[in-house]
């Protein structure tokens, strides 16, 4: 494991969690679709630049994932233990890195044919999208998702068994419902626990 995976923790909003206890609970099970690893390793040359996504690739010991294969979710972790300490340093902090990650992997999702099929599937209109956020996200990695509608346009999206931090998705759902017909698009992540997250979405 590297140094960077030993000392590193994410910020209180977290729960203080170490990417090794992100890892250490990490099973066979746990998988990533290789669209969804390699449009992080992209978002680490945007955010950072190349000599990161070296590391990267060097921590994970793969530099090209195909898109429809399983990959261990743990090379994700080893990515992001790796590229965070740069990336929060060059823009601002931890949060704010994972938030721009995720949107840029999200983009990047949605230019890529899973991504246009899913919003032909919606029809450009952001419930459409939500409700059927829990299968979108099973195309790319393992877990357990689930909406429940507080109002017209505003919900609560759950995650178990995610091992992301809450920032890292809500900079992916804005990114996913301002490609909609939605506006002034607000999501409130938390973590509740190591692997279990809540959202609080709304949009006008």
């Amino acid at each position: 494991m590297s140094i960077a995976a030993i000392s590193w923790s994410v910020s209180p909003r977290d729960g203080g969690q170490f990417w090794g206890q992100r890892m250490a609970l990490a099973t066979s099970e746990d998988m990533a679709r290789g669209l969804f690893l390699q449009s992080a390793l992209k978002a680490v040359r945007e955010l950072g630049d190349e000599a990161l996504e070296k590391r990267c690739v060097s921590a994970c010991g793969q530099a090209r994932f195909f898109d429809f294969f399983n990959y261990p979710i743990r090379q994700h972790l080893q990515m992001l233990s790796v590229a965070m300490p740069s990336l929060a340093t060059r823009h601002g902090d931890v949060e704010q890195a994972l938030w721009l990650m995720g949107h840029c992997v999200a983009m990047d999702f949605l230019e890529s044919e899973a991504g246009r099929t899913m919003q032909v599937l919606v029809r450009g209109e952001a419930k459409r999208l939500v409700n059927n956020l829990p299968s979108t996200y099973q195309v790319s990695v393992n877990g357990v998702r689930s909406v429940k509608w507080t109002g017209p346009q505003c919900c609560r999206f759950s995650m178990k068994r995610d091992f992301l931090p809450a920032a890292f998705h809500e900079g992916m759902l804005v990114a996913m419902l301002e490609r909609m017909d939605a506006s002034k698009v607000k999501v409130v992540g938390r973590q509740v626990d190591v692997l279990d997250s809540e959202y609080d979405i709304s949009w006008q």
